[in-house]
């Protein structure tokens, strides 16, 4: 019996992960879903290219500001009623995003989406680890993880199908629906689960006086940088420069997912049997070859395909490297380093807005693949620093049993 139970239990906490993903889905369908529907987006509002680009912007900025603010406020809800109620917002966030007569009624939309995602993400993560049996944390934690690459091979394409054939406002009301099954799911499945009382904002920001870690959040910044300077005007690039109708950019949009999904599983192989710092040089210095070609290959849609593709590999390849790398620098303070990294990933996707904005008003939509990949080359160089740092002579002493890499090992200023 107690057998039964034990697989029982399994079977259930398995179910609650995979609704879990579910809604992480959700949240990165609709950050990743605007690249491919700015042409009509901005027709349909009377935008340029450049100011549709903003809604871009105001997602992730509100992402970056808000994630460790309210993760501290909320820290003693219910985790049962918080993921609930957070799914209600960011469904009402792209309701009023679908529905938005005007732009500022969209940059609204926007920003309460983007608030309610940074919550959720937050929140998701620490919920898997809760309820899965200690053994399967690891698996569970990927299973949620996962949700957000699949949405980039499988949610971006379909969501841009969705604004070909009727609307883009529809392609918002398509994630508001999937967040209204994953609240449903959640309400209806989830145990109550008590808060407590989490670290504050100040000792959420304190994770950056680690030893390297601004370097290493400055290497995320620029190389969000440089391919969200790119990525963020795509659908532009692709109907202004390869002259892409809009079923060919579905599946030029599920060329690049296909390639970020094996991107994310290679790079998690990566991570387990290569050090951090080396894998990273590789992957990052690729990524600007691969996208100062880009800058060629989008005059051909056959080369843009497998541009896209290859760049997706690379660019997701990277991350869980650079999470790999995070949890070594930060020790007991791990998990405190990878929430500062969000917010530097949400960062560095509003200053490759801007920048992009900027570059695309001066007429410059062709240079943006060139001005992503002089991003990755300073990304590398603030690698390089960041790598070549010694450490203090007392380090060296310490024994190597805390469970992480000896060339990563957790250093703090006191």
């Amino acid at each position: 019996m107690a057998r039964e139970t034990g697989a029982a239990q399994a079977r259930s906490a398995g179910t609650r992960t995979w609704l879990l993903a579910l809604g992480m889905f959700a949240i990165g369908t609709d950050l990743f879903i605007v690249s491919g529907l700015l042409p009509d987006l901005g027709h349909d509002l009377r935008l340029s290219t450049a100011a549709a680009g903003q809604t871009v912007t105001v997602f992730a900025i509100t992402y970056a500001v808000a994630a460790p603010i309210l993760a501290s406020l909320t820290s003693k809800m219910d985790r049962r009623i918080l993921l609930f109620a957070v799914l209600l917002v960011f469904t009402a966030g792209n309701a009023l995003s679908a529905l938005a007569p005007a732009f500022a009624v969209l940059l609204a939309g926007r920003i309460v989406a983007g608030a309610s995602a940074a919550l959720f993400a937050a929140t998701a993560s620490a919920v898997a680890g809760r309820i899965a049996a200690p053994e399967r944390r690891g698996h569970a934690l990927a299973i949620v993880y996962a949700g957000m690459t699949t949405a980039i091979a499988l949610g971006v394409p379909l969501g841009n199908a969705i604004g070909a054939l009727s609307s883009w406002r529809w392609a918002f009301g398509f994630v508001a629906i999937i967040t209204l099954v994953a609240a449903a799911g959640l309400w209806l499945s989830l145990p109550r689960l008590p808060g407590s009382a989490a670290a504050g904002v100040r000792d959420r920001l304190g994770a950056i006086r680690i030893r390297r870690a601004p370097l290493a959040m400055l290497t995320t910044t620029l190389w969000v940088i440089g391919t969200f300077v790119v990525y963020t005007y795509l659908g532009s690039i692709l109907d202004t420069i390869t002259h892409a109708g809009a079923s060919d950019r579905t599946w030029l949009l599920l060329a690049f997912g296909i390639g970020s999904f094996a991107g994310v599983m290679s790079g998690g192989r990566l991570a387990d049997r290569t050090n951090a710092v080396t894998g990273l040089t590789a992957t990052i210095a690729l990524l600007a070859i691969v996208l100062a070609g880009l800058g060629v290959a989008v005059y051909s849609l056959p080369w843009t395909a497998a541009t896209l593709a290859l760049w997706g590999l690379v660019h997701w390849a990277s991350f869980p490297l650079i999470q790999h790398r995070l949890l070594a620098l930060g020790g007991r303070d791990g998990d405190m380093l990878l929430a500062l990294n969000n917010s530097a990933v949400y960062l560095g996707q509003t200053v490759a807005a801007a920048i992009g904005g900027v570059l695309v008003g001066a007429g410059l939509l062709s240079r943006l693949p060139l001005a992503g990949a002089a991003f990755e080359v300073l990304a590398l160089l603030a690698l390089a620093v960041g790598a070549g740092r010694r450490r203090p002579a007392r380090q060296a002493a310490e024994p190597a049993g805390d469970g992480y890499p000896t060339s990563e090992r957790r250093d703090v200023r006191r």
